[in-house]
């Protein structure tokens, strides 16, 4: 689907998928002070700040766990990879959403650097045009065979070649976004099916996933709307690439991070709730939505580590290896098989 048939989807329904995606991509979008709402800055300006503070040791997060994870994970991937022999010629490393340079240099850039040789690509998927061209400027001259394809990440699309196993990565917690409704039921069905569609990417390899594994509502919740011109800021891009007639007030969407959970996962509905009355029609659909109605624009989960391994083995991947800081972040790798 396109931006306008999500949006459609999103105001007939009150939920659209895509938009987790579309909420990264690059825009013209302004605020009543003329300040951009562009996604793809405001996500880099968010990363950057929690980037440098884990960096300088100003704090311990996500972030920061998350860089010690891959980091550790760099030094074993070669041991993953050498009983399949491919390690003499190299093998492609394939990332879902890399983002930016920071991130990219601090958590891909490693495992790249060490398997990648000769005859292996860097494969870097991302649906926002402006990181990926960050990363040709910063990269490509340093990766000789580097692909980007610009691309919803959850398309469930083959991207590698079809006699091409490849590592794949999904950093940022980004596997948490997976499609599903607002439910205090545990979504393995979901989870299986997303694990299974990202890893038709490649015919075999590994699959290396980071995910939080934190259940504590209150500090998800705090985390997320630390920035929430973020989470609505595909309002602005609709304000500003959409004809729309009528009464459209984008800062009329207000954010807020709902909360889902049991013992075995945690569930973040990033939702947008309406401030105000709206009447206006998109193309040429009427709408005339009311205050107080509420939109569910993502979700972020954190599952368990038992969770984990039980949808990825419904989904035909075998685990290989756990990492954890031990605080809520883990990092789980796991085998393809070609057959599945």
């Amino acid at each position: 689907m396109n931006f306008t048939q999500i949006a459609l989807q999103l105001f007939t329904h009150g939920y659209s998928f895509g938009f987790g995606a579309e909420q990264y991509a690059d825009h013209r979008g302004i605020d009543s002070k003329g300040r951009s709402m562009s996604g793809a800055h405001l996500w880099a300006k968010a990363e950057a700040a929690r980037l440098e503070d884990a960096l300088h040791g100003r704090s311990v997060n996500m972030v920061s766990a998350e860089i010690e994870l891959a980091r550790t994970m760099a030094t074993r991937v070669r041991g993953y990879v050498r009983p399949t022999g491919l390690l003499d010629k190299g093998v492609s490393v394939l990332e879902f959403g890399p983002g930016t340079v920071m991130a990219f240099r601090e958590k891909t850039f490693p495992v790249v650097r060490e398997l990648v040789g000769r005859q292996g690509r860097c494969i870097l998927i991302d649906n926002s045009d402006l990181f990926l061209n960050q990363l040709r400027d910063a990269y490509g001259d340093r990766i000789a065979r580097l692909t980007l394809i610009t691309e919803n990440i959850f398309s469930g699309r083959r991207f590698a070649g079809w006699n091409e196993p490849a590592f794949m990565l999904m950093f940022g917690r980004t596997f948490g976004n997976l499609d599903a409704k607002a439910s205090d039921e545990a979504p393995y069905k979901d989870a299986a099916r997303t694990l299974r569609d990202l890893a038709k990417a490649a015919p075999a390899g590994w699959f290396a996933v980071s995910i939080g594994s934190n259940l504590d509502g209150e500090r998800a919740k705090a985390y997320y709307e630390a920035h929430p011109e973020f989470q609505v800021n595909v309002f602005f891009r609709m304000a500003a690439e959409m004809e729309i007639e009528g009464r459209f007030n984008p800062e009329a969407f207000r954010y807020e991070a709902d909360i889902r959970g049991s013992a075995e996962f945690l569930q973040v509905v990033h939702t947008a709730v309406l401030q105000e009355d709206l009447s206006f029609k998109l193309a040429y659909e009427p709408f005339d939505l009311k205050a107080g109605t509420r939109f569910h624009l993502k979700n972020s989960f954190c599952f368990s580590r038992g969770f984990m391994e039980e949808s990825a083995q419904l989904a035909g991947l075998r685990p290989v290896d756990f990492l954890s800081d031990g605080h809520g972040s883990d990092l789980h790798v796991f085998a393809k098989p070609p057959s599945s």
